[in-house]
């Protein structure tokens, strides 16, 4: 995800608030997904004559898939809940929203039964405003907040060690307030850090152990303060993307990304999922973001589902970073919304 476009005046105050998008919102009644199938009353896990399913009370959207259409708060948030989303994920609450205006999003949230699961903030923003932060994201009843930020963009250990301080910060204040902290990745993260072999020109080393950098980090941060929201799809772009590495010998070593198996030990660590996929392009180097359910996708989510220990420990988030793209012919953003948030919820394993 990117960071989020709050010119658009989807983002703005006004674009939220407003008499009428509001009451109109509150005569919403949510529909009920999975009509006639047995389900716990708490939205829990089910298996039925297919097999298991994703929680339904925990499938929910990152807020960015639909920042391009215009309409405000008031308008998105009861579709969303119409369409059988359960929780939200915020991408930025307005520009400079006040109290009356993050209360104003909790009371749309709570009309239509939604649920605030976390948020994508800037890194800066908890650096510079770490309080207000946290301010929000308690007044909407989040569990968690997170950032998108990658914690450097370098492949040199010193940098994921500052970085790591930074995030322990973050998380320490945010686990003092009751909630937890994550970051979620991109494919980046997970590039192979320069560690060893000839330095160059600037004394950094040139060459690769085959650690990876995100790897790193997980055992710098405290497990205890800092979590993370597994982008299932990027992920699978790293595992596409960064095969190789070379050693301090000079030699080609090629070594496997196994999205399943980085978070096998540490399932706690990710309470959060980002569910989307890809399309591997012919040249089988890099993956096309595409809707979630169509032919050909490239990440195997029944065997990532089945890995899961307790599929009620963890929380399913549909994004999809270009859906505003969708054809007007196919729906639009709506359409591509509708189909995958339909597609999550037969998924079966």
């Amino acid at each position: 995800m990117a960071s989020p476009d709050t010119t658009n005046p989807a983002w703005s105050r006004r674009g939220f608030l407003g008499l009428s998008a509001c009451a109109a919102a509150s005569a919403i009644t949510v529909a009920g997904p999975f009509s006639g199938m047995a389900q716990a009353a708490d939205g829990g896990a089910v298996r039925d004559s297919q097999g298991h399913r994703l929680p339904v009370g925990k499938i929910g959207i990152q807020l960015y898939s639909i920042r391009s259409d215009p309409a405000p708060f008031a308008d998105k948030l009861p579709k969303l809940a119409q369409l059988g989303f359960k929780e939200i994920e915020f991408a930025g609450y307005g520009t400079n929203p006040t109290d009356a205006d993050i209360l104003a999003i909790r009371k749309l949230l709570d009309d239509n039964g939604l649920k605030a699961v976390g948020s994508h903030v800037g890194f800066g923003s908890f650096q510079t405003d770490l309080t207000r932060q946290l301010d929000i994201a308690q007044m909407l009843g989040m569990k968690f907040v997170g950032t998108a930020n990658a914690p450097t963009g370098s492949r040199y250990k010193s940098d994921w060690r500052a970085a790591a301080d930074a995030y322990n910060a973050v998380g320490g204040a945010a686990k003092a307030r009751g909630l937890k902290f994550y970051q979620h990745n991109h494919d980046g993260e997970y590039n192979f850090l320069l560690d060893t072999g000839p330095l160059d020109a600037n004394g950094k080393p040139t060459r690769s152990t085959g650690q990876r950098g995100l790897e790193y980090f997980f055992g710098l941060t405290d497990p205890e303060l800092v979590y993370f929201e597994m982008d299932i799809y990027w992920a699978y772009q790293a595992q596409v993307r960064f095969k190789t590495y070379v050693d301090e010998f000079g030699a080609t070593r090629r070594k496997n990304l196994d999205p399943i198996k980085t978070i096998a030990k540490q399932q706690e660590r990710f309470p959060l999922f980002h569910v989307k996929d890809g399309v591997l392009n012919a040249e089988g180097t890099s993956l096309s973001m595409t809707e979630f359910g169509v032919p050909g996708g490239y990440v195997p989510f029944e065997d990532f589902f089945k890995s899961l220990k307790s599929l009620d420990e963890h929380h399913y988030i549909w994004e999809q970073d270009n859906a505003g793209s969708t054809p007007v012919e196919q729906g639009g953003v709506w359409g591509a919304t509708e189909r995958s948030v339909n597609a999550i919820k037969a998924t079966r394993f």
